[in-house]
């Protein structure tokens, strides 16, 4: 899960999105990155608002968050590490309002991250943010009734648990699903981990020489795609190779 998010959409859905993604980082036993257990002591604390770890920044009698709201309520905090759990998680709601000095004051601790700071941007859009800052953050776009997209996670374990009934058809209606990850590099290799994760699970649970195929595949498409081979023909020739309809391929042009 990427360290510094961008969510986009209405103000209530967003929100609850993030607190959801701030009490799974801190989670004790967590389901999936995204998917707290709501049990355990850190679920228990979020829940009654008082969790030690995470802080709502908002703007302090102004009707934009400036950069004294930053070095006060961000920059201040991030230079000790979480009181009790793994991360400090920062919602920054109405994050539309952060003024451009604001947003350049953040750059840096975005960009060179403590590994134990989380950032969670809440906005009704994305134009309101610097480039500098997008291009350092994961955005995502939530719809009226779901997400413009499929989880990376979701779409992965689809693509494992059809391991032996996919066919070629198939693998490219799949292959839709899987383009949206293509925006960025570190979407699609956020999928890709996430792929991998999936086919771990199966594995773990009946291992066999065709999921060990796959995940060899799998992971030959990650090191093709860090060394930018053409991304359309790499996704279509691992999407292949799981439907066992081709034979391992090559990912240039």
């Amino acid at each position: 899960m990427s360290h510094a998010q961008i969510l986009v959409g209405e103000s209530s859905r967003v929100l609850e999105l993030a607190e959801k993604l701030a009490k799974s980082a801190n989670c004790l036993s967590p389901a999936n990155p995204e998917m707290p257990c709501g049990k355990c002591i850190s679920c228990r604390v979020f829940d009654a608002k008082n969790h030690p770890d995470t802080f709502y920044v908002t703007s302090t009698g102004k009707s934009s968050i400036g950069v004294d709201d930053v070095r006060e309520q961000i920059t201040l905090q991030m230079a000790t590490k979480p009181f009790a759990y793994k991360y400090k998680a920062f919602i920054i709601d109405k994050a539309e309002t952060l003024t451009p000095a604001a947003q350049s004051a953040l750059l840096k601790t975005i960009e060179e991250p403590q590994p134990y700071g989380f950032f969670l941007f809440l906005a009704p859009n994305e134009h309101s943010f610097l480039p500098t800052i997008l291009s350092r953050c994961y955005l995502r776009k939530l719809g009226g009734q779901a997400e413009s997209r499929e989880e990376p996670l979701s779409v992965a374990r689809e693509l494992a648990n059809s391991i032996g009934t996919m066919d070629a058809l198939n693998a490219m209606r799949q292959y839709r699903k899987v383009e949206a990850f293509k925006e960025s590099k570190e979407d699609l290799q956020n999928f890709l981990d996430a792929l991998y994760q999936a086919y771990g699970e199966r594995i773990s649970s009946q291992s066999t020489p065709k999921l060990l195929e796959d995940i060899r595949a799998i992971s030959d498409t990650k090191q093709a795609l860090s060394k930018n081979a053409n991304t359309q023909l790499a996704l279509e020739v691992l999407l292949l190779n799981l439907s066992g309809r081709a034979r391992k391929g090559t990912y240039s042009d």
